[in-house]
């Protein structure tokens, strides 16, 4: 399961995370002594960990373009406040995102955080992953400059932002102003417990959403719903060795993998990563995948 890594990273290896061309060594705080383990948990927490490692999975820039790009589409804005010189002032804001995955906003004139942006354009934009529940979920914090959209991108800036908020009528009142993160200065991802690393923007803004992730709400759904028990056997067999885990819920799909939340026969709980053979194309690629990894976990 994911576990707490290393307390220190070479420059290297921090180089590298920051690139997102490849996933990046696994950090986070560090765990307290726990309960002595058996000689056979401490094997399988082993295996585990070995397979964990070897897995396929996104990369954190594909991670953080398709958490923006497949989030309720509300998000935390902190700007720096006019009223109390030095303090941040968060607000809970609607957005879009245009085809770089720059976020657009309409904020009414009225607005507080409208009034800081006129005096002061740098801002935080916190964003969760759609299925966030806690501290083992995504989430992502960009930094940067949101400015005025220019009159020649209206048009399409307003198209995209209804796209996204179909019901949101007062963008066309004449006290809105359509507005862009033009400049994202830095992007900090976290994944869950050990799982977290910067993000290159650039790096962000020439990334593809994953076409599969598109649809990893109503995959887990569908599996979480009805074949919870077809979870736990692949889970057994791909990962613990045939060891049963008590359940297993899945949080995320993409063209790699899944994520998948699990309770262990200790009383532990973690998510793991399932990988897929082979990458899945689409929605139907996904269903075939499943289907084989089912079928080889349930072969006697």
């Amino acid at each position: 399961m994911e576990a707490s890594g290393d307390s220190a990273e070479s420059a290297t290896e921090k180089k590298e995370e920051a690139s997102g061309h490849s996933p990046p060594k696994a950090t986070g705080h560090a765990a307290g002594p726990g309960p002595q383990r058996s000689p056979e948990q401490e094997a399988l927490a082993a295996r585990i960990q070995e397979h964990q490692q070897a897995a396929a999975r996104l990369s954190h820039t594909e991670e953080v373009r398709n958490l923006m790009q497949y989030s309720t589409g509300f998000g935390v804005l902190s700007t720096n406040s006019r009223t109390l010189e030095g303090y941040p002032s968060g607000s809970v804001v609607g957005f879009s995102l245009d085809d770089k995955g720059r976020p657009l906003f309409a904020f009414s004139s009225m607005s507080a955080h409208t009034g800081d942006l006129a005096a002061d354009s740098r801002v935080s934009l916190t964003v969760t992953a759609a299925t966030f529940k806690g501290a083992a979920d995504g989430r992502v914090s960009l930094i940067g400059d949101v400015n005025k959209v220019p009159e020649e991108d209206l048009p399409s800036v307003r198209e995209m932002y209804k796209k996204k908020h179909p019901n949101a009528y007062w963008v066309d009142f004449g006290d809105f102003r359509l507005m862009r993160m033009d400049t994202i200065k830095a992007m900090r991802f976290v994944g869950g417990f050990a799982m977290a690393g910067d993000v290159n923007p650039e790096d962000y803004l020439t990334t593809a959403p994953d076409a599969v992730a598109e649809f990893s709400a109503p995959i887990s759904k569908h599996m979480n719903d009805d074949h919870s028990d077809t979870t736990r056997a692949m889970i057994a067999h791909f990962i613990t060795g045939g060891v049963e885990v008590t359940s297993a819920q899945i949080t995320a799909v993409d063209r790699l993998g899944m994520y998948v939340l699990v309770g262990m026969p200790d009383g532990q709980s973690g998510k793991l990563r399932l990988p897929f053979p082979r990458p899945a194309e689409s929605r139907k690629d996904v269903k075939t995948l499943i289907v084989e990894m089912t079928q080889a976990a349930m072969a006697k």
